[in-house]
């Protein structure tokens, strides 16, 4: 399996939102080979990593929304050794202390006015993330280049409801997009 998220995204820009167990069965049998899993008890997420990988899924585990995973060093550790390849976060601190562990970082930022976007770009900058996951989507278009050029690689999210939108993300500068609409995991998007 290619390890490199980059060549994945390339090769099919959409990215799986996996919240809970419900989709999996779709999840293991759909085009889409990056995936990022949330909503999934402690108990449960290492052997949802393990069938995920073992179909061939790029893994990125959202440690903010995953009951009894703590955003601590101890937590980071413990998604680094269940196999996952990535891990996303809102904090700061758990992106920096995931880098350490060696996962692909992704930082999830929220976009609703000026003065946020402000806030988040200084997050990011101190951050240093491998990627950002912007959302609502629908904030990309409405951002400069100039601002969209001091980020890492963008994938979009929130709201992404359709191939339409999936495409408007792509031609504004996002590298990928992540929906949990399971209609979307097998589109062909053209670049």
């Amino acid at each position: 399996m290619i390890k490199n998220l980059g060549v994945l995204l390339a090769r099919h820009p959409i990215i799986m939102a996996i919240y809970g167990i419900e989709q999996l069965k779709t999840a293991l049998s759909s085009k889409a080979e990056v995936c990022i899993i949330a909503n999934i008890d402690l108990i449960k997420l290492q052997p949802v990593i393990e069938l995920l990988s073992k179909a061939g899924k790029y893994v990125i585990v959202n440690i903010d929304s995953c009951n009894g995973l703590s955003q601590d060093k101890g937590g980071i550790d413990y998604v680094a050794e269940t196999g996952a390849m990535g891990l996303l976060s809102t904090r700061l601190q758990t992106v920096q202390r995931a880098k350490k562990c060696g996962l692909v970082t992704m930082q999830k930022i929220f976009v609703t006015d000026r003065s946020t976007w402000l806030r988040s770009l200084k997050a990011v900058e101190q951050s240093e993330p491998d990627y950002v996951q912007l959302m609502p989507a629908q904030m990309l278009p409405l951002l400069s280049q100039a601002d969209r050029n001091v980020l890492p690689p963008i994938v979009a999210s929130g709201f992404v409801c359709n191939e339409e939108h999936a495409q408007t993300a792509l031609l504004h500068g996002a590298i990928a997009v992540s929906s949990s609409d399971s209609a979307l995991w097998d589109v062909n998007i053209l670049r």
